[in-house]
């Protein structure tokens, strides 16, 4: 099966299992100051959680910008526990 065909999942707990993934910080690592940016020591950050990434630059000292990183994951992640998705129908309509 192909990355593009949609398939039902197995069972509910399936389907749960890959949206409970939590975001991690995947990497930090030294990169040239922005456009607009200003001072100097700037910081990529990746974080990830299986489906999406997230991408984002940060001035400051490695160990800050890692524990920024890691405090944003944490809000993320807490932020998607037991939320709905306001794109998605919580009841859905039968025909």
């Amino acid at each position: 099966m192909s990355d593009r065909e949609i398939s039902s999942p197995s069972s509910h707990a399936d389907a749960a299992a890959h949206r409970a993934r939590p975001f991690k910080v995947v990497c930090v690592e030294k990169t040239e100051m922005p456009d607009g940016g200003d001072g100097r020591n700037w910081y990529r950050y990746e974080l990830h959680n299986g489906r999406s990434t997230i991408v984002g630059q940060r001035r400051g000292s490695l160990k800050d910008v890692s524990a920024y990183a890691a405090r944003y994951a944490e809000q993320l992640n807490s932020r998607s526990n037991g939320a709905h998705s306001i794109w998605s129908p919580r009841n859905k309509k039968q025909a």
